[in-house]
């Protein structure tokens, strides 16, 4: 009998491992399947995914093909968990089903994403789980469901729900049925009660669990609902309610007059540790980009007392808001002005002594700006020597704690490329130096990649300090190949225009400077203007009509039918156009020509939808007396030579004629903008 029992035991777990063996074996087979899917996606059988430049065919087959190679080798080694199997499987599959001919051009997110994937794959334990994800929160939370049930994961989501409060909402459904589901969604509720509003006294899951909170924030949030509903300020003035510096009432009665709201707001975000910080931040956004716009209306204005009306009654302190609030639209006038009236009406021994009173609140976003319109020099000089040293501290410090986000890093890398005072350059040198050093000491080797870049930049050696473990490699940026401007014997543009008087000046003027030049014919339709050259090489360029409602789509919809995309995009429009542009380009983009386009938000967009794109920008908004001719010689350069562009050629040209042109000097080129080598050169680094 003893024998038939171990009979029974070997048979059942043979058929066991027999079954999970076939299980394992269905699973892998339907992982290559989707990648056989997604290599068809062209029509051929080349692991191309589609994509014609060897650069794009090369990183396409490294991450559908190769990297999920890699990940499935490594879930096959016997140190993956056995009961994480299946559902990570599961998970990878179903990614892959979601590639399709709409997504696979998105380079950029996917490479992230398998390679996330891929290191969790390789279960290297929840210390090693945790640098990963805590510092690349963008990723971690698209991956929720392949960490979920690992040690790391509570830890991971309450960091996220500190730092990406509303982000961590969306994803809610992919970690709810946690234990620690409810200390994640108190921790969004007390930093975003605008984002966690939406669903209380509802009969969504976040509320059926939140409901049982029983923190006392959590708590007052539920009180304000039942006694003003959804619509109240008081989400936005929580901390303001919870601390007894308001009443309810009172909070309400506030928000009824915006501008004693903003004024409130902007003393209350002195403190850089408040409850409801990113409802705060919203509302501030709000009301400084309303007023912005109205001050921007009035560009064209000579009287400065009704340009600058709306802040007429302003402090330094609610200027300062208004400016690093609006910095995606404000115009490069209505900054100077604002500046202007901020520093007279200071009363701060220095701007360092301000800083520190407004407890640094966005303090890079705004010495990132006055670098870019030529003013920081002005702030430096209101400090002592002493004081620009504790500034440069401010401004290097702590960029390996902001969970994933660039931000910071592109703003310093700005502001150095910005800096003229080479004593205060060697003191920034100096920090980062030291700030990599104690990265390399802690083994923080995400802090040795944001500071050993930031080093190199900066022309030193990081090696020297971190030894060959980490790769620094920066791309130079000095020319686009022939090959890649005439992909297939031809260069296409987009010029995008857009309707307001700027634009339509600047398409008008831009149309001239073709319409005289024999070795250029236009053909003119109702909606859009295409100009080609009849000499030397092939180069189209097309060009909405800015009164044209239906221009850019129409164009849109000619590059989809001949599945033939612009090689070169051109926004021709104020910044807050930009977004526009920046949903235009595609992985065939190789020159964006953008004008002033922000911080770091806007060029991760931009690479993200372009991954090999080279950023051409201004310092401040570009005008259409630069732009013309830079973009008429980038042609001619193109025509007339091998059809690579040189930017040190084609500026040094430019230098010449535009030595009497102010605005010339504010132009970069890619091998100068060190933000935009930043990013390109942390997105590849190993």
């Amino acid at each position: 009998m003893a024998f038939l029992r171990t009979a029974l035991v070997f048979i059942a777990l043979a058929f066991n491992i027999r079954a999970s063996a076939q299980k394992k074996d269905v699973l892998a087979k339907r992982c290559d399947v989707e990648q056989q899917r997604i290599d068809l996606l062209d029509g051929k059988d080349d692991t191309s995914a589609g994509y014609a430049s060897r650069a794009q065919f090369d990183r396409a087959r490294q991450i559908y093909f190769n990297r999920i190679d890699q990940i499935q080798a490594a879930l096959e080694k016997s140190s993956f968990p056995q009961k994480e199997y299946e559902p990570f499987y599961l998970q990878l599959i179903s990614s892959l089903q979601g590639v399709n001919a709409g997504t696979v051009r998105f380079l950029g997110y996917y490479d992230q994403y398998y390679t996330t994937i891929l290191e969790l794959a390789r279960n290297q334990g929840a210390q090693k789980d945790k640098e990963l994800l805590k510092n690349n929160l963008f990723v971690a939370l698209e991956v929720i469901p392949y960490f979920v049930k690992r040690a790391s994961a509570a830890e991971v989501l309450l960091f996220a729900a500190a730092k990406r409060p509303y982000d961590v909402l969306t994803k809610h459904a992919d970690y709810q049925r946690e234990k620690w589901v409810l200390e994640v969604l108190e921790t969004v509720a007390k930093n975003d009660p605008n984002a966690i509003k939406q669903f209380i006294g509802t009969l969504h899951p976040v509320n059926n669990i939140l409901i049982s909170s029983k923190d006392s924030v959590v708590q007052m949030l539920y009180d304000i609902y039942r006694a003003y509903g959804r619509s109240s300020s008081s989400y936005t003035n929580i901390h303001l309610v919870y601390h007894g510096e308001l009443t309810v009432a009172q909070s309400e009665s506030l928000a009824r007059d915006e501008d004693a709201w903003f004024t409130r707001l902007c003393s209350l975000r002195r403190n850089p540790n408040i409850l409801g910080s990113y409802s705060v931040d919203a509302e501030l956004n709000h009301h400084s980009i309303q007023v912005i716009r109205k001050i921007n209306l009035l560009h064209d204005e000579k009287n400065e007392k009704i340009r600058f009306k709306l802040a007429e009654n302003l402090s330094a302190e609610e200027l300062y808001n208004l400016m690093v609030y609006s910095r995606d639209e404000i115009f490069t006038s209505t900054f100077l002005g604002l500046f202007k009236r901020m520093m007279q009406r200071r009363s701060d021994s220095s701007m360092y002594v301000f800083f520190s009173k407004m407890g640094f609140n966005r303090f890079r976003t705004f010495v990132q700006t006055c670098a870019g319109y030529n003013t920081l020099q002005t702030v430096l000089n209101t400090m002592s020597a002493a004081e620009q040293e504790q500034f440069i501290n401010e401004i290097v410090k702590h960029l390996d704690l902001t969970g994933g986000n660039l931000g910071p890093a592109v703003e310093v890398a700005d502001i150095f490329g910005s800096l003229s005072d080479s004593l205060i350059r060697e003191k920034m040198i100096a920090r980062i130096h030291k700030d990599l050093r104690r990265c390399y000491l802690a083994d923080n080797r995400y802090g040795m990649k944001i500071y050993g870049l930031l080093y190199k930049l900066a022309g030193k050696n990081p090696v020297l300090v971190t030894g060959i473990s980490v790769k620094y490699k920066v791309p130079e940026l000095t020319r686009v190949e022939a090959d890649l401007m005439f992909p297939d014997g031809k260069n296409v543009q987009q010029h995008i225009f857009y309707d307001d008087e700027d634009g339509n000046a600047a398409f008008k003027s831009f149309k001239a400077k073709f319409s005289s030049d024999k070795y250029y014919k236009l053909f003119e339709t109702e909606d859009y203007l295409k100009i080609e050259s009849v000499e030397g090489k092939k180069i189209i360029l097309y060009m909405n009509k800015p009164s044209a409602e239906k221009g850019l789509a129409n164009l849109m919809a000619l590059f989809e039918k001949e599945k033939r995309y612009p090689d070169i995009v051109v926004h021709r429009g104020h910044s807050y156009h930009l977004q526009t542009t920046i949903e235009v380009l595609t992985s065939n983009t190789k020159v964006a020509v953008l004008g002033s386009c922000g911080g770091y938000q806007n060029i991760s967009r931009v690479l993200e939808n372009a991954s090999d794109a080279q950023i051409v920008s201004s310092k401040q908004i570009g005008t259409w007396t630069v732009n013309n001719e830079l973009l008429k010689d980038m042609c001619e350069m193109m025509r007339t030579g091998t059809g690579e562009i040189v930017w040190s050629t084609l500026w040094a040209g430019m230098e010449e004629r535009m030595k009497n042109n102010d605005k010339w000097k504010d132009y970069i080129p890619p091998n100068r903008n060190l933000g935009v080598k930043f990013v390109k050169a942390f997105q590849v680094m190993k």
